[in-house]
């Protein structure tokens, strides 16, 4: 009887990426591949063949029981999440009363896990924090002096209610020590933790314009650039009111992301290479460190870009191969990959709306916009099944509310499929978060910027279902209408001065909610379609802001009575189509339905006249600075020199 012939043997490592094996033509040696790769070769007859997604899986879900393992044996540390942190603090006794903390008492500061210490620099030698009995030194700035009390009393504010939402600096490094590191971070860290600090509460103002010239001027700094990074930051998360300084947010955000990869931080295993002088390829934790600062800043550049109402890039145009992401996810914490992942949604949603067309849409590009949505909204649905923490559940919230906004561009007759529940449950969910932290925490004005922004796309969406006659037709408001009176509170406790957004969201919210003007045109039937259409999930907010200015605005009224009578609805008309097509608003068939009527009637129209109040807008980008896009004097004096600009 013959023998079977037994197949030719492969060693494990061979079999587990599918690749030929020659070591059965000698059997003592390893084979070509394993010598090559200075891998084992190692033949086992019951191995089985291991998925690789599978077994990413499974590690980053043994990475996250190990370090919730490690957060429950060490009682004194804090969990990267907001919401787990203020949660453990409640349950051990020890969280202080808000008071304590406006106020700046002196509280035990945490020590975070080693995955969230900070870079030790992009070059060599990290300065040694100084001595515990070292007393800290008085700083000025501009004129503004801030002594070693009051800045103990800021640091203790910023690591306790602060860097929780952005872990990135060391909080057993002294202030002196971050003074001698560089000027520019010590300086950011007192100007973040001031917007609570009630034992001298003009801090927070006459520190603005100084902190935002250093930020710009730190491309000069001979300090580390990993400071000059993690002071932007700080900055980019907890921006300042608007004062008597410029919004340099978003050139900021470009500077902030051009610096990363200069220093090569978005390839951390080669990073090495774009430094001036040969070094060594960093080790390990090194490693980590660029990595960990590298996703941070692609997060808060791409959160600067969207809040901007720009298109941020994603991380595919940021210089990296797939292979070299595959290696960022790997190594960062999986809740911080949650968070680049959440962006990343955004980014390319946005995107595909921008290619598939926004300023006018035809019934086939709002059907097909729709199919994008669900498309995207499908992959948040995949991110939600990783979501293990209340923060985390926050990130993938916010970036489903992100991705719905873009249902307001379309016609409303697409209710009975049923995007405005699904708008308004994921609006409820974000103000409920909020809601949640403020009750545990007692105060937010600590809370970072992406919270604010959140809490206003969540309450201008619900705002506008809820003016609409979508609400009458079978949808549930009850909690609609809670979560809005929610969200006006909640904005109210977030504002640190009556010039940040905040404040003015809380204005623009109580005006337009008690409006019988919003959303109708002048006979009184719904007016179903965004007026601003070119700053993709920023424009469902502008546009509630246009309603606000049309109705509330003196200076809008008063240009108005002046140009129309003087000119007459056809000129005005004309011209301020010229405006709509510069890029303020779209000119599009529902505008001009409107405008025909109106001209029949010789009825001013109330909807078509511009004017920029840059004071209040600002925060709501109508100009990335102080000076406005286009301006006119309340008298038409210059309107036709004006007009020639245009």
């Amino acid at each position: 009887m013959e023998t079977p012939k037994k197949g030719k043997k492969a060693c494990t490592e061979c079999r587990q990426q599918k690749a030929k094996c020659d070591v059965y033509l000698n059997p003592d040696e390893p084979c070509t591949r394993c010598r090559k790769v200075n891998a084992a070769c190692v033949v086992s007859d019951p191995f089985k063949r291991e998925h690789k997604r599978k077994r990413i899986s499974d590690l980053e879900r043994e990475s996250e029981d190990l370090r919730r393992k490690l957060r429950a044996s060490q009682p004194a540390g804090p969990h990267p999440s907001p919401i787990a942190l203020l949660t453990a603090a409640a349950e051990m006794g020890v969280h202080t009363p808000a008071s304590d903390a406006l106020s700046g008492s002196p509280q035990p500061l945490p020590s975070y896990p080693p995955q969230l210490l900070p870079p030790t620099g992009l070059e060599n030698g990290a300065p040694v924090p100084a001595l515990d009995g070292d007393t800290t030194k008085p700083r000025t700035l501009n004129g503004i002096q801030v002594s070693g009390e009051e800045a103990d009393d800021l640091f203790q504010l910023f690591f306790r209610y602060y860097a929780q939402f952005l872990p990135i600096l060391d909080p057993q490094t002294r202030p002196n020590t971050y003074y001698e590191q560089s000027p520019f971070l010590f300086w950011a860290i007192i100007g973040v933790a001031c917007r609570a600090y009630s034992r001298n509460p003009t801090l927070l103002m006459a520190l603005a314009r100084s902190i935002i010239e250093m930020a710009l001027l730190s491309t000069l700094s001979v300090s580390p650039p990993s400071h000059t990074i993690q002071g932007i930051l700080l900055l980019l998360t907890w921006p300042f009111p608007k004062g008597d300084h410029p919004d340099v947010t978003f050139p900021m955000g470009g500077i902030l992301l051009h610096i990363a990869m200069q220093n090569g931080l978005h390839i951390p295993m080669s990073s090495h290479e774009f430094s001036r002088v040969k070094i060594a390829a960093p080790s390990e934790p090194d490693l980590l460190r660029r990595s960990e600062l590298w996703a941070h800043s692609v997060i808060v550049y791409q959160r600067v870009c969207v809040t901007k109402g720009q298109l941020p890039r994603a991380l595919g145009n940021l210089g990296q191969d797939p292979a070299q992401r595959q290696v960022l996810f790997e190594k960062i914490a999986p809740w911080m990959a949650l968070k680049l992942r959440c962006q990343e949604l955004i980014a390319k949603c946005s995107e595909a709306a921008m290619e598939n067309g926004m300023r006018t849409m035809s019934p086939d590009q709002e059907r097909a916009l729709d199919i994008i949505l669900r498309m995207y909204e499908d992959q948040v649905d995949d991110l939600e099944l990783q979501t293990v923490t209340d923060d985390e559940r926050f990130d993938t919230a916010l970036c489903r509310m992100a991705i719905q906004s873009f249902h307001f561009y379309k016609n409303p007759t697409s209710v009975s499929s049923g995007c405005y529940q699904r708008i308004l449950v994921t609006a409820c969910s974000l103000v409920d978060y909020i809601r949640l932290l403020s009750d545990r925490v007692g105060f937010l004005s600590m809370v970072p910027v992406q919270m604010g922004f959140a809490l206003l796309l969540a309450s201008t969406s619900l705002l506008r279902i809820l003016k609409s006659n979508a609400a009458s037709q079978g949808l549930e408001t009850s909690r609609a209408r809670a979560c809005l009176f929610a969200a006006i509170n909640l904005a109210q406790q977030m504002s640190v001065d009556s010039a940040d957004l905040a404040a003015k969201t809380v204005t623009v919210l109580k005006a337009v909610w008690n409006s019988n003007k919003a959303f109708r045109k002048m006979d009184g039937s719904e007016y179903n379609s965004l007026r601003i259409r070119s700053r993709l999930v920023l424009s469902p907010i502008l546009d509630v802001v246009w309603w606000w200015r049309d109705e509330f605005d003196p200076g809008s009224r008063s240009v108005r009575s002046v140009v129309e009578p003087a000119q007459g609805n056809a000129y005005a008309r004309s011209r301020y189509s010229g405006v709509a097509d510069a890029g303020l608003r779209p000119v599009s068939d529902t505008n001009r339905e409107i405008t025909g009527a109106t001209a029949v009637s010789g009825t001013p129209e109330r909807n078509d006249a511009f004017y920029l109040d840059e004071q209040f807008l600002a925060d709501f980008e109508w100009a990335l600075g102080d000076d406005a896009l286009f301006s006119l004097d309340p008298l038409p004096s210059n309107w036709a020199a004006t007009n020639n600009l245009l």
